[in-house]
């Protein structure tokens, strides 16, 4: 069992949190921008439709990389994550590549409010 499966679709979680819970439980934690794709959409198929788009252009990004990316535009955000507010989408687990192995990974995904 994995901390995030204590979380529930629908339910409000400040940034700050679900890094926390991030890095106690290894789970993937996806942000997402755009409600209708975020509710819509895989995990799977969104990382298939925008591989070739930037990272910082996608509609959803990887929890790690949006604080590394808006640290780096904003020095002194991370701090600042308990102030955001999202809203739980979707939690699960999915298959993804760990080094060279398909395995099951738990994720969260979550919408940006």
């Amino acid at each position: 069992m994995y901390l995030g499966q204590n979380l529930t679709p629908g339910e409000t979680i400040d940034l700050a949190r679900l890094r926390a819970l991030k890095e106690a439980d290894e789970m993937e934690v996806w942000v997402y921008f755009d409600e209708d794709l975020a509710r819509t959409s895989s995990i799977e198929a969104d990382l298939q439709a925008f591989e070739f788009v930037a990272e910082p252009a996608r509609p959803f990004i990887e929890l790690r990389r949006f604080f590394q990316y808006m640290e780096s535009r904003e020095p002194g955000f991370t701090g600042r994550g308990g102030d955001m507010e999202t809203e739980i989408v979707a939690v699960g687990e999915r298959e993804a590549y760990c080094a060279c192995a398909l395995c099951s990974r738990p994720y969260v995904k979550v919408l940006l409010r």
